[in-house]
């Protein structure tokens, strides 16, 4: 998890293991990948608020490893709540889904770039393309530079 970003390396390994990121991702996320586990709690599990919870459970959601489902709770009558869990409960499939998105935004990075050099080197490009900011359809971009 150092490795991706989701842990900061800056701590001793002890100070690691015993922080709220750490322990959500292990006590919270491996040890029962299936169960799906509302805010309260994760927030009772690693003995921390909502809003640190929330700020380590946004940095897995942007890495794509967890899922949140809608849970009714009947404790003082029926409640509805957001549940976490890994991703369809499971490390490997989850980590397949983030890898996968990794790749095709690559995939579309690389192709933006090869528009932009194409662009700014004066060729011809692009028909039938749809603009990604705003969905507009691009019929023809044509040879603004004249021949030397």
């Amino acid at each position: 998890m150092l490795d991706i970003g989701y842990l900061s390396g800056r701590k001793s390994e002890e100070e690691l293991y015993d922080s709220a990121p750490f322990r959500l991702w292990t006590d919270c996320f491996l040890e029962k990948p299936e169960k799906f586990r509302t805010m309260d709690e994760l927030a009772v599990i690693l003995d921390t608020t909502k809003p640190t919870v929330y700020r380590h459970l946004n940095k897995l959601k942007a890495l794509q490893l967890l899922e949140e489902k809608e849970l009714t709770i009947e404790d003082d009558g029926e409640v509805t709540k957001k549940g976490y869990r890994l991703r369809q409960g499971d490390l490997l499939k989850a980590w397949h889904i983030t890898e996968l998105a990794i790749e095709s935004n690559l995939k579309r990075y690389r192709e933006t770039l090869e528009r932009i050099n194409s662009l700014s080197s004066g060729e011809m490009m692009i028909t039938g393309h749809t603009c990604p900011n705003c969905g507009e359809d691009i019929k023809k971009i044509k040879d603004t530079q004249k021949g030397d």
